[in-house]
């Protein structure tokens, strides 16, 4: 068993010995849902409008856009002139919206490192928005004289130790060639503004994934000097009919690191909508800015039915107008929607009327 095939086995036995609420697992079915049609080998993709809605989103849209995100050279240009970002290229090269903003200056070189006996850490840089901020990492172990480490979490303080940010999420990405190099990109999201003053990134380590004692921290001090920027926030109000099931869409925020749209499916809808197959935005010149792949590409709220959906963000390029486009959702009945199964005997009593769910092992 490789390295890697040892850590995915610790994964799916941390996972599968974890309880959570049912509104958490329903929030992570919709993102499990949107990041493995993303993965799919041809991507799907494909609007809003700043001001005057588009009629044609009241129907199932014509139009299917099959892009392929690329490095542009302005953005290849711009990375060649940051020190140590080169590997991360790879973690961003589906994401139009981050290379913009490097494009655009909007990021900050960091460049510190911080270290233990087993891995050496270095915060490359970050990009900001209003009240939220991605860090960038690289990490490189060392396991000839040591065990290796997981990667537990991340915290935010400030200089007296004191936590000033619970709420983020992370990516990893390994080197092909060399197992021991991984990057990271992590998304960090503060209550208010953005501080200004310094403040630490903390990497947490355990022995193991399972783990949830921390074993081992590094800090990093940094202080963020990008000009604070303001997302845009367009009220859309409309409601979209697809085969009879009513969906609202509230509003669109756009910032640096990602857009934002505030969907809400109607509660009599006789369906359950899993979400959306293609939910992308279009300029007037047909550029499209789809769902984030490498990362969270929705989350839910304190309302079961409102979701948000995570876009590509086109917040440094200038057009005339937007389209909010989408060619398929992901639905069933609502009295069909769930599974019902003994673990004593083994066996699934209820279940969609099309038995697609069989040979159960408990």
């Amino acid at each position: 068993m490789t390295e890697e095939e040892r850590k995915l086995k610790k994964w799916k036995e941390e996972i599968e010995k974890r309880e959570g609420p049912a509104e958490r697992l329903e929030r992570a079915i919709l993102i499990g849902f949107e990041t493995a049609k993303r993965n799919r080998e041809n991507k799907k993709r494909g609007f809003l409008k700043r001001g005057l809605w588009s009629t044609a989103i009241a129907a199932i849209l014509i139009l299917t856009f099959i892009t392929s995100i690329r490095v542009s050279p302005a953005f290849a240009n711009a990375v060649s002139a940051i020190p140590g970002f080169s590997g991360l290229v790879d973690m961003i090269q589906d994401n139009k919206g981050i290379q913009m903003a490097i494009e655009n200056e909007h990021y900050q070189i960091i460049g510190t490192t911080g270290e233990t006996v087993r891995v050496k850490v270095t915060l490359e840089g970050i990009i900001t928005d209003e009240s939220s901020m991605i860090a960038f990492s690289t990490f490189e172990y060392n396991t000839k004289q040591h065990p290796y480490q997981y990667i537990k979490g991340y915290r935010i303080l400030d200089t007296n130790g004191k936590e000033i940010a619970n709420d983020h999420s992370f990516s990893t990405s390994w080197n092909p060639k060399n197992d021991l190099l991984l990057t990271s990109t992590t998304e960090i999201k503060f209550d208010g503004p953005v501080p200004t003053e310094e403040m630490i990134l903390e990497y947490q380590f355990a022995d193991d994934i399972r783990d949830d004692q921390v074993i081992e921290t590094i800090q990093i001090p940094f202080k963020v000097d990008l000009k604070p920027v303001k997302r845009e926030q367009y009220a859309v109000n409309r409601t979209v009919v697809v085969d009879g099931q009513k969906i609202h869409i509230h509003s669109i925020t756009i910032g640096p690191i990602k857009t934002a749209v505030e969907v809400e499916y109607d509660a009599e809808n006789t369906k359950k909508i899993f979400g959306f197959e293609d939910l992308r935005i279009v300029d007037e010149k047909g550029e499209v800015w789809s769902s984030i792949i490498n990362g969270v590409a929705a989350s839910g709220t304190d309302n079961p039915d409102i979701n948000i959906f995570y876009l590509q963000s086109n917040f440094f390029r200038e057009t005339e107008h937007l389209n909010l486009q989408f060619n398929k959702l992901m639905a069933m009945d609502k009295d069909e929607a769930f599974i019902i199964v003994d673990t004593d005997k083994k066996e699934i009593v209820i279940q969609p009327q099309d038995g697609r769910f069989s040979n159960l092992k408990v």
